[in-house]
């Protein structure tokens, strides 16, 4: 919503604040080529896309984690990551 209209919406804040998850897995755009596909808005978005995304979750207290790297590295970020929560069991 705010990439398309220049601000957000208490609605779509609301729809975000109800679904909380443990971890949140962002993955950087930083050494992985831009490929337009016809969807996608511009390889010029992608810095403020990546900053605005760690933004929001620090503002609003997501536990997330960067993934950089080669896509082998990324996966293995990303399977650290779940693991270590596991690991840490259930939050009820």
């Amino acid at each position: 919503y705010e990439r398309y209209l220049g601000s957000r919406h208490p609605g779509v804040e609301a729809i975000a604040d109800r679904c909380r998850h443990d971890l949140y897995l962002l993955t950087d755009h930083i050494g992985v080529p831009f490929e337009q596909d016809g969807l996608r808005d511009g390889e010029h978005l992608r810095p403020w896309m990546t900053r605005r995304l760690i933004e929001r979750m620090d503002e609003t207290g997501r536990p997330w984690i960067a993934l950089r790297g080669s896509r082998a590295e990324r996966f293995t970020q990303a399977m650290n990551a779940v693991d270590r929560l596991v690991a840490e069991g259930w939050r009820l």
